[in-house]
């Protein structure tokens, strides 16, 4: 039977190592560990330049194409209209997923800040469509400003100080 002390050092041998593995993995992922805490590989979504409003991703549509795949993420090019429609399946829980506007003359990358830090990525989520029990995605582009009036066309949420 191991002392007390023996024990500690044996902890810390392994343990030290495993700790910085897993910073590791999570500041570089996508990984195994990203997996386990519930994050999926990054994906990129192209909204068309000047989009604003609301965007819907439907998934497991019989003969929509499957997702391509551009430097290891899946490409979600969204249309005119600000909606896919894929055959692919939604992944699961969250990821460091990229927004960019798209253009004829290039990209340009949204930011998904949050409130108050000039984000243009609102309201992600994932769900069951009530028609049709298929798992969709929607989430609003535009300012913190058209976001809130969207929500709360009265005003009544505090605004950013």
């Amino acid at each position: 039977m191991p002392n007390k002390t023996t024990r500690s050092l044996l902890l810390l041998v392994l343990g030290v190592p495993v700790f910085i593995l897993f910073i590791v993995a999570a500041a570089f992922g996508p990984s195994p560990l990203d997996r386990f805490i519930g994050r999926h590989p990054p994906e990129r979504y192209l909204i068309p330049a000047g989009h604003t409003g609301w965007v819907r991703i439907d998934f497991r549509q019989p003969g929509a194409p499957a997702l391509p795949i551009e430097d290891g993420r899946r490409l979600l090019r969204l249309n005119a209209q600000g909606t896919l429609e894929t055959s692919a399946d939604p992944l699961p829980g969250r990821g460091k997923d990229e927004f960019f506007t798209d253009s004829p003359t290039g990209r340009t990358r949204l930011s998904n800040a949050g409130v108050c830090k000039g984000g243009m990525i609102w309201e992600f989520e994932t769900k069951l469509d009530d028609r049709t029990s298929k798992p969709v995605t929607r989430f609003f582009v535009g300012t913190e400003e058209q976001y809130r009036h969207e929500v709360d066309p009265a005003g009544n949420a505090p605004a950013c100080e």
